[in-house]
């Protein structure tokens, strides 16, 4: 079969990265690019030595020669994007956060239902090593049943453009990028029950809209209880690692949060170093989409597991407002964000350029 030629919606940031890994995959996978810019979409044409540029994503989603697209625009505009390629018939990679809300997921789910397409959802952390080999380790019973799952991520967070917006946010820090972290907790701890939020009431300056430090406890349908530390704007000393933890009842699982080493000290003792080539998952989530599509199946990586992830990180945001434990999925929209919380400090932010 000739390799699948994917449109990238929106010539940003994350397009460069995935097209570098496109490289890697090139007997399977060609990028096209789209921009409403259209001398940027032939840049990254002639850059990435793509099969096509378009000046509008309509006319990338019109195009019989584009087989599937990436959409890679900032997720307050995915609805909009998603719809456009559904109604031409057009399988879809989505990037994270899928939507700015639970409400916004629907209208995707509803379009990719009606135009019957494939679509998976760009969340790399799915398809890292680590989360194969903790899996491997807790499958295999070395550590006995897992009481407790301590993950670690802290660091600082220099945003700018539309991730200053609280509009196009629709959320901060744990929407935007803690989603790959509450993702990695769910792919090794199952689905989660209830989650209980709390942030620093100190004042600093802070980098994000709605919060940029938050701490969750989470409740997990197997009875495991989870802790996610999940920062932009805290100092990390150690060029961004963190440890985080697995607590069984018969030994545990400590781990570099990104995925660098694993160290197993249960029934047996093992040193894990699960994939340095691929530690972000990145490469293995596109060959997963091309799959998908060439096969007409349903990805693993699915609208039902962002789904999932995003009621936990709105269960979180409400948490925040009622002090207490939150169910996961018990609310299918949500109110203004942003009113939600109050905190010591937060810049006025200024409208920016958001085109991608």
């Amino acid at each position: 079969m000739s390799r699948l030629n994917v449109c990238i919606l929106g010539c940003g940031k994350i397009a460069k990265l995935h097209s570098r890994i496109g490289k890697t995959l090139r007997k399977d996978l060609v990028f096209s690019y789209a921009s409403r810019d259209a001398a940027k979409a032939e840049e990254y044409n002639r850059r990435f030595k793509g099969a096509g540029a378009f000046g509008s994503y309509e006319f990338a989603c019109m195009s019989k020669d584009v087989d599937a697209v990436f959409i890679c625009t900032p997720h307050a505009f995915h609805p909009e994007h998603a719809q456009l390629a559904a109604g031409n018939g057009k399988a879809m990679l989505i990037e994270k956060p899928i939507a700015r809300s639970l409400s916004e997921l629907a209208v995707i789910e509803t379009a990719v239902s009606t135009a019957g397409v494939q679509c998976m959802v760009a969340e790399n952390y799915y398809f890292k090593p680590l989360v194969r080999v903790i899996r491997q380790y807790i499958d295999n019973g070395d550590i006995g049943e897992p009481l407790f799952f301590e993950l670690h991520k802290t660091g600082t967070s220099r945003n700018t453009g539309w991730r200053r917006d609280s509009d196009l946010m629709g959320g901060g820090a744990l929407l935007e990028g803690g989603v790959h972290w509450v993702n990695l907790m769910t792919s090794i701890c199952g689905p989660a029950r209830e989650v209980c939020a709390a942030q620093p009431m100190v004042a600093y300056d802070h980098v994000a809209p709605v919060e940029d430090n938050l701490q969750l406890l989470v409740k997990f349908q197997s009875g495991t209880v989870g802790q996610l530390l999940h920062s932009w704007q805290t100092k990390n000393r150690i060029g961004g690692l963190s440890l985080s933890h697995v607590y069984g009842t018969e030994g545990n699982i400590a781990f570099e949060s990104n995925g660098l080493w694993v160290v197993i000290l249960g029934k047996r003792k093992r040193i894990r170093v699960p994939g340095l080539l691929d530690i972000m998952g990145y490469r293995a989530m596109l060959k997963a989409f091309v799959k998908s599509v060439r096969d007409d199946t349903r990805p693993d990586m699915s609208l039902a597991v962002a789904r999932h992830d995003l009621e936990l990180v709105f269960g979180a945001y409400r948490s925040l407002r009622s002090g207490r434990f939150e169910p996961i999925g018990a609310l299918q929209t949500q109110p203004q964000i942003p009113a939600l919380m109050e905190r010591p400090a937060l810049h006025e932010q200024t409208p920016t350029d958001t085109s991608p």
